[in-house]
């Protein structure tokens, strides 16, 4: 059940002093890795120390390969890609050798595309329960 409030919003092709709204998504909690590691160890044969121990040398390699430029796949889960920001610029000034593209890149963020059958594991399983509407002040 994915638990949602509705929300006052800025919309910036709106009517001035008009309120606007939206659905926004509430988490209800955190699964962490512990979580994870005694599930895995109560489904598995796989002690939850081992399950820990796994899930955590995870980290450095997924590091170092987002790092080099690869896209991390993660099997049926999805894939970890990293991505860059920046901003547009015109044609012209790529003939200016003074120019560096890189100039206009002002971030980066880790990009996750999620599986099909993640996909559609959670749109079957899909349903939604309103939450207070204490969100509309």
């Amino acid at each position: 059940m994915i638990n949602y409030a509705v929300k006052r919003t800025k919309n910036p092709k709106g009517a001035e002093g008009v309120n606007y709204y939206h659905a926004k998504a509430i988490k209800t909690s955190d699964y962490t890795f512990e979580d994870l590691a005694e599930d895995i160890n109560n489904s598995t044969t796989v002690t939850q120390a081992d399950a820990m121990a796994v899930l955590r040398s995870m980290k450095p390699f997924i590091t170092k390969a987002l790092l080099a430029g690869q896209s991390v796949v993660l099997n049926d889960l999805g894939r970890l890609q990293v991505g860059i920001q920046g901003k547009c610029y015109p044609a012209e000034v790529l003939e200016d050798q003074e120019f560096s593209p890189s100039s206009m890149i002002k971030g980066h963020k880790i990009l996750f595309r999620p599986e099909v059958k993640l996909k559609n594991a959670i749109k079957s399983g899909f349903s939604l329960k309103r939450i207070s509407s204490e969100a509309l002040a």
